[in-house]
């Protein structure tokens, strides 16, 4: 920046820049999100291959293909999740706290149900030691949880640019 350049009115070339910069970031989260959804697409696919044969394995194997059909159903609803935020940084948003914490619930959810399975199936560690993981994950459960409830009840904050979006607003401003 010039001398005789004030902080309120930036050069076109930092302009230029910032457009520039924030068009990369744009095209890094179309590719990222893209990318998340084509991997929930395959997990999909997986989930229903695992359905099937949870249907018609029957006997034992039906526990364990049910407990490999949750752990794919949830890290699908992961991946939906993180996409979902992708989409709205794509869309020039402000990030909001709430899809990550959901994110964070399903993926606690999804080890207490691996730890419960475990035990169940015989192949799991210690009681003792699953006993303390899974009280500290219904901790965790609760203060997500609680986090997600505060959120949806606390006001929206009137920001003045929560719908406008910067790069209309750069563009407008160049020559």
């Amino acid at each position: 920046m010039g001398r005789n350049a004030s902080p309120e009115s930036p050069t076109p070339l930092i302009k230029r820049a910032v457009l520039s910069l924030v068009w990369a970031e744009r095209v890094v989260f179309f590719a990222i999100g893209v990318l998340l959804f084509l991997g929930a697409v395959a997990l999909l696919k997986e989930s229903a291959t695992v359905l099937f044969r949870m249907y018609f394995g029957g006997g034992l194997r039906a526990t364990a293909f049910g407990s490999e059909f949750l752990d794919v159903v949830l890290l699908v609803l992961m991946i939906v999740e993180l996409a979902y935020t992708v989409i709205l940084s794509l869309r020039g948003a402000v990030l909001q706290a709430e899809p990550f914490l959901i994110v964070g619930l399903i993926a606690v959810i999804r080890r207490m149900l691996v730890i419960t399975v475990g035990e169940v199936g015989g192949h799991g560690e210690s009681v003792r030691t699953n006993i303390s993981e899974l009280a500290i994950l219904t901790g965790i459960v609760i203060v997500f949880v609680g986090s997600i409830v505060m959120l949806r009840f606390k006001p929206a904050p009137a920001h003045p640019f929560r719908e406008a979006d910067p790069l209309a607003e750069i563009e407008s401003e160049l020559p």
